[in-house]
């Protein structure tokens, strides 16, 4: 039985793809309301509570009664107790230390300097040290131990240094999170484009599905907008950068499941570690990276804690891209975008999916309540750069005015293109 902790994001994405497979699973968690009704018929799914740590989990797994063949982490924040769990089951695992590095961020950042990974410049700043900032501006001010671009931010000066400091420091709930260290991590901004490096490490070793291009909102946020999925071959960058993946997995001893690298590529050409996870990438990348190079991240990841060997076959010469419609208006959302019809009749348009109800009140400061749609593409790097690139500057959420009760354009629903 494949035991998935706490799938959230892609980790839901991975339960549906093992119970689709036929793969026996135990789903411990705490958001049960948040799985598709297909997994919750055709798995086990168990209360479990983060406070209950890793004894709870192995009551779950003793009262459910079936062998465990294999464990994964289903979010970011269960990691550690993900890999303790399946260290005490005798069962595929990353280590102790290795969990905490790719975790806690000033943890990864010690790691980077011990085994000569770049990584910039850096400072821990707890609540009780907080003074003037440690490093010229600009630097970016992000928690050690959040995901998703919750509270990270660009500061250019230091009023606006103070401000991202206190909300990193500041007391009160983080989603999902069931208990954030309120430390900061303070560190120099590094120019330069983003990709993240996805793919996964079984007893064959480290192999890279994709060097994935991303799009991020404008300073001072780090909102992601788009990302397009590629085989390392097919990508200017590739060699440069799958070589790095690699050095970066051994660095962190990362010997078994999926690996999620973020890196930049700094003004002198070398690439520069911003953080490195254990876990499979959200934001619909397994989407992109099995519709664009071919490889189904979910089944490599359910493959290899298991300690099977995952066969992806030849990468596909392939990119998909997805580009997210965002607000830069707050509203209520009049459920139509201005601009989208000149992408929907490309040739390499793939799909228009909703994410916003007509009348929802969008927050163009909350990453949560920002998007409205995305718009999937399929084909050439290069023409699919271009595409989402235009979608960001070009599509605009259109608002409803005080007291409106309709449109006359239709309201938006989702669409697919038609393949060639």
């Amino acid at each position: 039985m494949l035991i998935v902790v706490q799938p959230l994001s892609a980790g839901v994405r991975l339960a549906a793809h093992a119970v689709r497979a036929g793969i026996p699973c135990l789903i411990p968690t705490q958001f049960p309301e948040l799985l598709p009704p297909e997994v919750t018929a055709g798995a086990t799914v168990v209360d479990w509570h983060p406070e209950l740590g890793v004894p709870g989990l192995l009551r779950r797994v003793e009262e459910s009664g079936a062998r465990p063949t294999g464990v994964v982490a289903g979010f970011e924040y269960v990691v550690p107790e993900s890999a303790e769990l399946a260290r005490a089951l005798g069962l595929p695992a990353l280590g102790a230390e290795a969990a905490e590095a790719v975790r806690q961020k000033d943890v990864m950042r010690r790691r980077c300097a011990e085994r000569d990974i770049a990584f910039p410049r850096s400072v821990p700043v707890a609540p009780e040290s907080a003074g003037p900032c440690p490093l010229p501006f600009p630097v970016v001010v992000k928690p050690v131990d959040c995901g998703g671009s919750l509270m990270v931010s660009l500061c250019r000066d230091a009023e606006e240094y103070e401000r991202a400091l206190a909300a990193v420091h500041r007391p009160g709930e983080v989603k999902f999170h069931p208990s954030p260290r309120r430390v900061a991590l303070v560190e120099e901004y590094v120019e330069g484009p983003e990709f993240s490096l996805d793919g996964w490490v079984d007893g064959a070793g480290p192999h890279v599905a994709s060097v994935t291009t991303k799009f991020l909102s404008d300073p001072p946020d780090f909102f992601e907008t788009g990302h397009i999925a590629t085989a390392p071959a097919r990508s200017p960058h590739g060699a440069l950068l799958e070589e790095f993946a690699r050095r970066v997995v051994e660095a962190f001893d990362l010997t078994v499941g999926p690996f999620h690298i973020e890196t930049r590529i700094d003004r002198d050409g070398r690439p520069v570690l911003i953080e490195v996870g254990a876990r499979l990438a959200g934001d619909c990348i397994p989407e992109l990276v099995l519709a664009g190079p071919g490889v189904d991240l979910c089944a490599a990841a359910a493959d290899a804690a298991r300690g099977v060997r995952h066969e992806p076959g030849p990468l596909s010469p392939v990119s998909a891209g997805l580009a997210f419609v965002t607000t830069d208006r707050p509203g209520p959302f009049a459920g139509t975008l201005s601009g989208a019809e000149p992408f929907l009749r490309a040739e390499e348009f793939r799909g228009l999916v909703p994410e916003a109800e007509p009348g929802t009140v969008l927050d163009p400061a909350d990453i949560f309540s920002n998007r409205v749609a995305r718009l999937h593409f399929e084909g050439d790097l290069d023409r699919v750069e271009r595409l989402v690139a235009s979608v960001l500057t070009e599509v605009e959420v259109d608002i409803a005015a005080a007291g409106a009760t309709g449109t006359q354009r239709p309201v938006l629903k989702e669409k697919e293109g038609v393949r060639a």
